[in-house]
């Protein structure tokens, strides 16, 4: 297991899912970790799960999607902690599965949009000084979609897509700062929206949410395992990574 003592790591969309996991894995590895997310109960609980293992953790509200309420985040981390070791851009939304051009509408594609694609630039723009100060790691959760192949989402495909050129722009700009970029791109695994995106494929399907469930249980992979991946990432011993590492 790759020691993360004494590092503080920030875990957007760290609520729930890989961003949860995420979290969890890091406080458990040594790490203090701050999750961002908006949705306060879920995130409070992942925070409690933590703390009641003896982990550090603890919760700032805010959405990736506004200017002022990241550039506030980081300014709180940085007030508390005095540092930035590690920021994992995890938040992200699926939405429009299945809708063809003309069903999608246009505010759920810019929605989509915001959250997984501006969302890391918003992140990054505010990050990047302390991470430059910390010599650290930023990790981009993106996807297969939109990279080497498409997804049931125009939105989310195009989201993610985005993500993904944006992280490896990222990573030229700021290798000659000492701050290391990567991609991480899971397959499927068993989270709240990759089910949730599931469901409404089965609408046209065929297939029942019973059925759905069953092939998601046999079938897709556990967030636990992404966070193992993404905790030595963010460990020293990741320093000669390059580029990005995809999952099942």
């Amino acid at each position: 297991m790759e020691n993360l003592q004494g590092k503080v790591i920030l875990v957007t969309g760290g609520a729930q899912g890989i961003g949860g996991a995420t979290a969890e894995l890091c406080a458990q590895r040594g790490a203090t970790v701050v999750i961002t997310d908006v949705n306060q109960d879920q995130a409070n609980e992942t925070v409690q799960r933590i703390t009641d293992n003896g982990g550090k953790a603890e919760f700032i509200l805010a959405d990736v999607r506004d200017d002022e309420q990241i550039k506030l985040l980081f300014s709180a981390v940085q007030e508390k902690h005095g540092k930035l070791d590690g920021l994992v851009c995890a938040a992200g939304i699926l939405q429009g599965a299945s809708a063809t051009p003309e069903e999608l509408p246009t505010d759920v594609f810019e929605l989509v949009l915001d959250i997984n694609t501006k969302g890391v630039f918003l992140c990054a723009k505010y990050g990047t000084p302390m991470l430059e100060e910390s010599q650290g790691t930023l990790i981009v959760v993106t996807s297969p979609a939109g990279v080497v192949g498409g997804s049931s989402s125009l939105a989310y495909g195009a989201s993610k897509g985005g993500a993904n050129g944006l992280a490896m722009t990222l990573a030229r700009h700021l290798e000659k700062r000492n701050i290391r970029v990567n991609t991480i791109a899971p397959g499927s695994i068993y989270t709240k929206l990759k089910l949730d995106a599931e469901k409404e494929n089965a609408k046209k399907s065929g297939l029942t949410e019973a059925e759905v469930l069953e092939i998601a249980h046999s079938k897709y992979g556990k967030p636990k395992g992404v966070a193992e991946i993404i905790a030595f990432m963010l460990s020293d011993s990741a320093d000669y990574l390059r580029g990005g590492v995809f999952t099942r």
